[in-house]
């Protein structure tokens, strides 16, 4: 399944690539203001500039959440992994235990048996 879906993340890229590309093709002459702060001056750039633009910002951001996932998900793990060695350990300490109820059971009859 992991293939499958970095096959078609790959796709989706390149035909991103493809129609930005395209685009800059059909616009190459066209120049557009672009206003990145209201009220500020407008900046006269190339149309393929202001085209790439959100796609920056898009793939910054979604690798930012991405990027944190991943962080979290280490994080569970190293968490997930520390629990289970301390459950290990717990359960080595409770396999080299005597069987305690037969013990008392014993004692208790010993104690009953006595004058």
């Amino acid at each position: 399944m992991h293939n499958v879906l970095s096959t078609v993340k790959w796709i989706l890229i390149i035909l991103m690539i493809l129609a930005w590309l395209v685009l800059c093709v059909a616009n190459r002459e066209s120049a557009s203001d672009f206003v990145l702060i209201p009220g500020g001056p407008p900046l006269t750039m190339p149309m393929s500039v202001i085209l790439i633009f959100p796609f920056v910002v898009s793939f910054l951001g979604f690798w930012i959440v991405g990027f944190l996932d991943q962080v979290d998900h280490f994080l569970q793990a190293r968490e997930l992994k520390k629990r289970i060695r301390d459950l290990e350990s717990e359960v080595n300490q409770l396999r080299n235990l005597p069987i305690r109820e037969g013990l008392l059971s014993q004692r208790a009859v010993e104690e009953e048996n006595r004058p």
